[in-house]
């Protein structure tokens, strides 16, 4: 009996060493970043505007051959365009996908512009583009600012007089490195301006964590972008007294905000490409553990919450309402909702399978 106990606290106190000698290994492992401390505020209650249901739940998965169809904009006739994991852009004709052109790169963002119907797109790997979908051509329009190549150019808006608005989510890191960028919590995210008739890009907006989606309000006088890490909008003043001051509009969110988009009402649809993961939030504060976590294999790191999760807000930043699949498990991890005409609303997805469409 006593050589049993003996035994047995001897295999606890080894399983003890290894344990504390696996973590200041994990701890002392070089890290990819350095980074700074944040204390976010606690995750809102999903009720009110967020309260929790399912309605995305009933929407129709369309096309699953598609991988990656990360936003979508509608020409004049209304046909769906998105851009795929594979470089390609597509557009949709009633039942079928038609090739457009490949990019060569990671196509995210793109919206036809209402000055001379040109589709611009927002490559990840390549910069600012213009793709003529009739004669099937891609243009590098701009793919450095100041001097330093794009990182991670994101998603963009495009005003009645073909000014483009766009975002470059990092200056540090690229396609691939969401992880690491919100991690650091070292904002280097900017919001930027392309002149089509000088051919000059000017930066607006400087120190986002991971400069996001962009909705330019309907007097085209500010637009709203969204700041992934730190989950809320702010709105950026292009005209008047405040012309180039930022100021929040909504604090908090109860996920990571990606793509936005105006509604025909002239709203916005926030995407939450993930709901809020707690382990995250807690270990924000402590710089030594997401260097660690960080240093991780990415099949080790915290995975996103797979939660459908779509908040329309109005211009001044006010949840109106919320539209979610809590399961995901038709609506996953949702990065762009844009509402045709016809009251349809097409979800992307940056890593699945296929659009979601809701019809009413």
């Amino acid at each position: 009996m006593a050589i049993d106990r003996r035994l047995g606290l001897l295999a606890v106190r080894g399983a003890a060493v290894f344990g504390v000698a696996l973590v200041v290994t994990w701890l002392a492992l070089p890290s990819p970043i350095g980074s700074l401390a944040w204390i976010p505020s606690p995750a809102p209650a999903l009720d009110g505007p967020y309260w929790t249901n399912d309605v995305l739940s009933t929407a129709e998965v369309r096309f699953p051959e598609l991988v990656g169809p990360e936003d979508i904009a509608f020409d004049a006739e209304g046909r769906p365009h998105t851009g795929l994991a594979d470089g390609r852009i597509v557009r949709i004709e009633s039942d079928r996908v038609v090739d457009i052109v490949n990019t060569g790169g990671r196509p995210f963002g793109l919206d036809f512009s209402p000055h001379d119907g040109l589709l611009y797109v927002c490559d990840a790997d390549r910069g600012l583009l213009v793709v003529d979908p009739d004669k099937k051509t891609v243009t590098v329009l701009v793919d450095t600012v100041e001097n330093a190549p794009f990182k991670f150019t994101n998603d963009l808006e495009i005003a009645h007089d073909g000014t483009v608005f766009f975002t470059d989510a990092s200056a540090v890191w690229g396609n691939g490195q969401y992880v690491e960028d919100l991690l650091d919590q070292r904002p280097s995210g900017r919001v930027l301006r392309y002149d089509p008739a000088t051919g000059v890009t000017t930066v607006l907006a400087r120190d986002l964590a991971f400069a996001n989606g962009l909705a330019l309000a309907p007097d085209e006088r500010s637009l709203i972008v969204a700041e992934t890490g730190r989950y809320r909008l702010w709105r950026l003043w292009l005209e008047g007294d405040k012309k180039n001051l930022k100021e929040v509009v909504l604090e908090n969110l109860p996920g990571f905000p990606d793509n936005l988009s105006v509604t025909p009402r002239g709203t916005i649809w926030v995407a939450l490409a993930s709901t809020r993961k707690r382990l995250l939030d807690l270990i924000h504060p402590y710089p030594l553990l997401k260097d660690a976590t960080a240093s991780l294999p990415p099949w080790l790191r915290p995975k996103p919450v797979r939660w459908g999760f779509i908040v329309e807000v109005d211009f001044n930043g006010t949840p109106l309402r919320s539209l979610q699949d809590p399961g995901g498990d038709v609506v996953g991890n949702v990065t762009s909702a844009k509402e045709r005409a016809d009251g349809s609303l097409w979800l992307g997805t940056i890593e699945g399978h296929g659009l979601r469409v809701l019809t009413r």
